[in-house]
């Protein structure tokens, strides 16, 4: 009988850990809180097994740039060689299947691509745009020696790469995340850049997905949702988007804003629709389209049977709160 091969992630974990502690870095381990923000997040987006919430890296941190900036540091161990990071074709981190559905298998069982995977998390559902993710495996040789490989990736909004990641470099250990190293790293990642072709390519992923999720969404609304027509969906998933934008002065609108109240003016659809008056007044949108939006999306948002709490939940905030989950 073939011996199976034992993991060494342990022995990693130990590794990566002590490295943490001697650079005197204030580290959290799976268990343990962050930040409310980032806690909430990995808690509330779907698990590397593809159920509900309960994501919870090997280790985390939260660092600061010499500009007061923060950026969350995202670790995932595994034990066994040649579990570092699985790439698709296009050499982009392989976290989804040709239907562009979330790929399970690869988010379990590689280093890289679970931390990734984490990243998104952050990115879904906090303020922070900038993101590290790092994955570490290894094992041992038949001298019992302990070898171990590092990937390290840069998950962003803002810099093109869309939540897919960019590869930052080669690295022995996590030295560059000590204080002396830190700014000279972040200075690194703010020089990466992509070729126009590789991020047309990551925006043609990204608009399928989209694609994906909006005739699931559909669907979804159409089949659990009574007295929404086709135009309502549509209009309802408008007003989602709009109000979750966020822009100077204007505060994304949060799932936890709307709390079903019956009160006049108070209900889930007069917030949206503060929301998105807000918004459209900071974009300086002209009087006549603002007034024209926003009169459009209020047939549908304030409709007293779909502000009328059942449960504890208008039908608003439930497609509301779909919406941001699915898209």
């Amino acid at each position: 009988m073939v011996k199976k091969e034992q993991s060494v992630e342990p022995d990693i974990a130990n590794l990566c850990n002590g490295w943490l502690k001697e650079y005197g870095r204030k580290y959290k381990l799976e268990h343990e809180n962050l930040n409310t923000e980032i806690d909430q997040a990995l808690n509330e987006y779907y698990s590397k097994s593809g159920g509900n919430g309960g994501n919870r890296p090997d280790a985390k941190l939260l660092l600061e740039d010499k500009y007061g900036d923060f950026y969350p540091v995202l670790i995932e161990y595994k034990g066994y060689k040649d579990k570092l990071v699985k790439l698709d074709n296009d050499g982009i981190v392989a976290n989804k299947t040709e239907k562009n559905e979330p790929n399970f298998k690869n988010i379990n069982a590689f280093a890289v691509n679970g931390a990734v995977h984490y990243a998104n998390a952050i990115l879904h559902y906090t303020t922070y745009t900038q993101i590290i993710a790092i994955g570490v495996t290894g094992y041992r040789d038949a001298f019992d020696d302990l070898h171990h490989e590092i990937g390290v990736y840069y998950v962003s909004s803002d810099k093109g790469n869309l939540g897919y990641g960019q590869k930052v470099g080669e690295y022995q250990d996590l030295s560059f995340l000590k204080e002396d190293h830190f700014d000279e790293f972040i200075e690194k990642i703010k020089s990466l850049s992509l070729s126009p072709a590789e991020i047309e390519k990551l925006k043609e992923k990204r608009e399928n997905e989209i694609n994906i999720s909006l005739i699931k969404l559909n669907n979804d609304i159409y089949r659990n949702e009574t007295g929404l027509g086709e135009n309502d969906r549509v209009y309802l998933v408008a007003a989602t988007i709009i109000a979750t934008l966020g822009t100077d002065g204007v505060k994304p609108l949060e799932k936890d804003d709307l709390k079903s109240s019956t009160e006049d003016g108070y209900t889930d659809g007069d917030v949206i629709i503060r929301k998105i008056k807000s918004f459209l007044s900071k974009k300086r949108l002209p009087q006549q389209k603002q007034d024209l939006i926003i009169r459009t999306l209020s047939n549908t948002l304030l409709g007293e049977n779909r502000n009328k709490p059942t449960d504890g939940e208008s039908q608003i905030k439930r497609v509301f709160c779909k919406i941001v989950d699915d898209l």
